[in-house]
Parts: structure tokens; sequence; C-alpha cells
């Protein structure tokens, strides 16, 4: 395991990683997304239908439109995570995003699917772990002190989860954060990123269009804006997203469980007190994870090179490409060549003479 130091820093740089392969191109990573998109879809309608035809199976067609609509949540609003069926559909359909990414990738082959993971290697699960607490701490405490304490929703409280509606939302919870993760700070924020090769640039940008991509209100969109910039400075300092990732999951899994106990709802009208509170939580979050990076070199320890052994499979394979055109270029030589020439090698001919 190598280690960045100041002279390969840029060449690990997350937001831009894509442009260290000699594979890259401008346009690729637009097919990429074309292909991610429609394997998505593809595949949050299979999830859909398929749940609705289960849960509504014995009904006729006419009878299963009632059930697809209290299966899928509209928007945040309509959302009820204790309703098992619509969490797998709500929470699963974006974690599809995951498979639909692999896939296109190796279809695309411009670079390999553990480079949208991390410039460090693919995917760490020590740097997640050692993130995370830090997310917490950062994060869900201030979001349970906030809901209990100051709204008092613990007068509220109600279990509203099944066990298998709880066992849905903690399997795909998770999933669904590091999903909105690979998708935004991955792909969008390295596809800008290798763009206009400016970090700070791609940060901003994919951090305006999440907040674009949530059905919030204006207040709710800046504090969305505010989360997206969050994601992708920790992304930028972590190397990856599974700094991110940490943050995301433990926001949004706070929020899930919050709601199966009756003691907090989501949303889409949000107010100023929640933007302040978000806020403050990301920017001690971003300043933790710099500081962290700075005194304890979490997120310079590499893995595995993946440009580097990328592009070395490349250079092997324009070598061997090469070699086999010399070789047929020898032969064609040898083959077009004067009579003369072959007499003259000849060892048969010198000693008839």
């Amino acid at each position: 395991m190598s280690v960045i130091n100041e002279a390969n820093t840029k060449e690990h740089s997350y937001p831009v990683y894509g442009r260290q392969f000699k594979s890259y191109r401008w346009y690729k990573p637009i097919i990429v997304g074309v292909l991610f998109v429609v394997v998505y879809l593809f595949l949050s309608l299979v999830l859909t239908v398929g749940v609705t035809f289960y849960v509504g199976k014995g009904l006729t067609p006419d009878a299963l439109m009632p059930v697809l609509k209290d299966l899928v949540a509209t928007n945040y609003d309509s959302m009820e995570l204790a309703n098992a069926w619509q969490s797998v559909i709500s929470l699963g359909c974006v974690a599809m995003m995951i498979p639909a990414l692999w896939l296109a990738s190796v279809i695309v082959r411009d670079r390999p699917f553990s480079s949208y993971s991390s410039a460090r290697g693919g995917w760490s699960s020590r740097v997640f772990w050692k993130s995370f607490p830090v997310a917490f701490i950062c994060i869900s405490v201030p979001i349970i002190v906030d809901e209990l304490v100051y709204k008092h929703n613990i007068d509220n409280f109600q279990m509203k989860f099944t066990l298998f509606s709880f066992a849905v939302v903690t399997i795909l919870g998770p999933l669904q954060c590091i999903a909105e993760e690979y998708a935004f700070r991955g792909l969008l924020m390295q596809t800008l990123g290798s763009w206009f090769r400016l970090p700070v640039i791609a940060v901003i940008l994919q951090a305006a269009v999440f907040a674009a991509m949530h059905p919030y209100n204006t207040i709710g969109k800046i504090g969305i804006l505010v989360s997206g910039l969050v994601f992708g400075l920790s992304a930028w300092i972590g190397r990856g997203i599974e700094v991110s990732s940490a943050f995301h999951i433990a926001n949004n899994m706070t929020i899930f469980y919050l709601q199966g106990l009756n003691m907090a709802t989501i949303e889409s009208e949000s107010t100023m007190h929640d933007l302040i509170l978000e806020l403050c939580t990301g920017a001690v979050y971003v300043l933790l994870i710099f500081i962290m990076s700075r005194r304890h070199n979490w997120f310079n320890k590499i893995r595995r090179d993946d440009a580097g052994a990328w592009n070395k499979k490349i250079d092997d394979k324009i070598e061997r490409k090469e070699a086999k055109a010399a070789a047929k270029a020898e032969k064609k030589a040898e083959k077009n060549a004067p009579i003369g020439t072959h007499e003259e090698s000849s060892p048969g001919k010198h000693f008839k003479q």
C-alpha cells in the first residue's frame, strides 16, 4: 500500500480523477451517463411493477392501480417508510443507481467502476468507518436533539415500524444514500471536474444539480444545495465517496428511524431553522474531516493505483499491436523482396557456385 505525497497529489484528486486514464475522451462520460439513465429507469420500472403485482396478486388489472398509488410516494410528504413495500420501491429504486452505473461503465470501458468510488483504489470500508462516527456526532446527534427537545416530538412516540419495514429501511436506506453519492459525486462531479479541470467548479455545479433534483420549497432547495456542497467537499477532501456517504447515511437514516417512531416527518417544506441547522452541522463536519486528513493522513493511502494499472493495460495492448504489425510488415517485405536477394542470402546457392 503506497502513500500519496506532494508529487502525485493532483494525480489522485477525486473530482478530476477521470482525466488520469489514457482512454479518457470528453464525450465518453456522456455515453456513460445516457446508458446509466436508461438502465436505471429500466431497473426501477421492473422493481416497481414487480412489487406492485406481488402485493396486489389476485386483483384485477383495474384494482392494481390503487395498489400502485399506495406504494409509490409521489413526493416526500407522502413517503411513509413504515410501509415496508413502499420503502422497497422508494429506497430500492434509488439504490438501482449502483448497478446501473456499474453496467454503464462496463459497457463503455472508459475506466474501471472502482474509480467512481475513490481515487485511492476503490471503496474503502476503513475510511468509511473512520468517517461515520464523526458524521454521527456532527449530524445525527443535532437532529435527534432538535426533533426531541426543540420540536418536542418525543411526545408523539409511536412504534410504526414492523419488523419487516425496519429491516427494509436498515438495508436499503444506506444503499440509497451511497447510490446518490455514486450518481452525483461520482459520475456527475467527476465528469464536470474532468471537463473544467477545476475541482471547485465541479463541487459547486454538482451541488446545484443535486438541489434542483429535490422537490423542496425555496429554503429547502438552499438546504439541499448546502448538503450537496458538504458532500462534494467531503469527497474532494477524502478522495472518494466514503466520506460523503458517511455524512449522507448519518443524516438520512436518523430521519428515517425517527419517522418510523413517529418522532419526525419527511416534508418538502423546510424552515429557516432547518437551514441554519444544516449549515452549522455541514460546516463542522467538513472542518473536522479536513483536520483529520491533515493530522492523521486518513485519505492518502492508496490500496490500488487504478489509473496506473488501467494505463499499463492500454500500453501493453498498444505494444502487442505494434509488434504484430511490425512482424506482419517484415513478413510482407521478405515475400516481396527481389529474387537476387534471396539467392545471395542462400547458403545452398553459394555452395553450387
